[in-house]
């Protein structure tokens, strides 16, 4: 039962992201903003790899937004599909996640009327929970790197929260920009813009991440847990400085 509900969710996910993509090209043309892979390492130790895109589906009635990725961990796979709104706000997000090839846990959840619900089968048991979501609320699932894009995006210069959505879990931050920084990518290195998105109430920062002058992602570190992201290769059309 338990497979048969995931495998069903699964199948949701993936028609939605083609539904998604399906009308944006009839209504304009789908766009792919990045896409890339992230090693990921703890106190310097690499750990595993973040496989992403970021595509938006444009036409008269503007933007909106597809993110997919897979995080390996170990033998951990976690497959997430993100939809967003024309300003980067949380639509629905799915999320799978695999050990050993064997699914261990889903999750599915979407917006609607500003109320998050959220559905997590784990163990052989389902949970559901729905709360109010806060304006310029931006996914930012647990030790996924690929969703700040949104923050970094569409945040600045207001106090934000950032949702994990299968938590779910909120946080009240604040996007400041500092000076730029280099950024080494294999044999290059990158002027970097530099962000800093600190609680809203001071203290340590929650992330620092660089981006290129584009908004593309290029490092991401949390001093929390110590979870580095580093970009395997420069974003297409990067200029080395």
């Amino acid at each position: 039962m338990l497979r048969t509900l995931i495998r069903s969710r699964t199948a949701h996910a993936a028609l939605a992201v083609a539904a998604l993509l399906v009308a944006g090209s009839a209504q304009g043309q789908v766009v792919v903003v990045d896409e890339g892979t992230f090693s990921l390492f703890v106190a310097g130790t690499r750990i595993g790899r973040e496989d992403f895109s970021i595509r938006a589906a444009r036409g008269a009635g503007g933007s909106a937004w597809v993110a997919q990725a897979n995080v390996l961990v170990g033998e951990q796979r976690r497959t997430l599909v993100l939809n967003a709104d024309s300003l980067g706000g949380p639509l629905r997000m799915q999320l799978e996640t695999r050990e050993a090839n064997v699914v261990v846990a889903s999750f599915a959840g979407d917006r609607e009327r500003g109320i998050w619900s959220g559905r997590r089968v784990q163990e052989g048991r389902e949970s559901a929970r729905e709360f109010r979501l806060t304006p310029d609320t931006f996914a930012a699932e647990s030790g996924v790197v690929h969703q700040l894009w949104f923050v970094v995006r569409f945040g600045e210069g207001r106090p934000v929260t950032l949702l994990s959505p299968s938590g779910p879990s909120e946080q009240q931050v604040v996007l400041e920009e500092q000076a730029p920084t280099r950024v080494a990518l294999g044999l290059r290195e990158i002027v970097a813009r530099h962000w800093l998105l600190r609680p809203a109430l001071g203290g340590t920062p929650v992330w620092e991440v660089w981006t290129d002058a584009s908004g593309r992602l290029l490092r991401a570190w949390q001093p929390a847990t110590e979870l580095e992201a580093l970009r395997d290769d420069p974003p297409p059309e990067t200029p080395a400085r």
